[in-house]
């Protein structure tokens, strides 16, 4: 069955399946480092509007030196300023994106192609790169997962499957998927525990 529009689409690249997903720590993208550093911005401008507010009370009462009405302007200066900034910065992380998150739809779509020829190696080959540091391109693991189900190599099946369902709990499919790549493996108190978790949820018919 294709699911081409079932989950949502995020990932840069990704190289083996024996990672350790527990371990594994991933240096964080440009992006992420660029999100962090906005962040941080609307803290500090949080924190001087606070900061200059209570300081500007606290001279009001002669508890702090200064002049009330220039603390608040100073205040409102600084603050705005900040979150000029950040705004700014906001917006060219989002327009660094959309070429980027076209670039992965398309590499998607010619990987959904190679799934649908039924060419599995050259799939998984496509699915890897999509997948990301962090494993967290949602339908790239569920295609990658599949497509080591019909190549025969359910340690995998269980590597992919298993990031797919830390992301995606609620799919029956993954957990069948799952529970039959551990029946493969002998592993059959594990099968039926996954087995158990897909019965818990609804078809896609329903």
């Amino acid at each position: 069955m294709i699911r081409r529009d079932s989950i949502h689409l995020k990932g840069m690249r990704y190289t083996s399946a024996s990672v350790n997903l527990m371990d594994s720590k991933a240096e964080p993208s440009e992006s992420e480092s660029r999100y962090r550093t906005i962040r941080r911005f609307f803290i500090i401008a949080l924190l001087v509007l606070f900061g200059g507010i209570a300081w500007a009370v606290l001279s009001m009462y002669g508890i702090l030196p200064g002049d009330a009405v220039q603390i608040i302007g100073l205040t409102i200066l600084i603050f705005t300023a900040f979150i000029c900034l950040a705004t700014i910065m906001y917006t060219g992380v989002l327009a660094q994106q959309i070429p980027e998150y076209g670039e992965l739809e398309e590499a998607y779509r010619q990987a959904m192609d190679f799934y649908d020829a039924e060419d599995w190696e050259e799939a998984l080959d496509r699915f890897k790169e999509l997948m990301g540091p962090n494993m967290d391109h949602k339908r790239a693991l569920y295609y990658g997962a599949r497509c080591c189900e019909k190549l025969d190599r359910w340690e995998d099946v269980k590597v992919y499957i298993k990031r797919y369902l830390e992301l995606q709990p609620r799919d029956r499919e993954a957990w069948e998927l799952l529970s039959k790549a551990h029946k493969r493996l002998l592993e059959y108190e594990e099968s039926e525990e996954a087995a158990r978790r897909a019965e818990e949820l609804p078809s896609r018919e329903n």
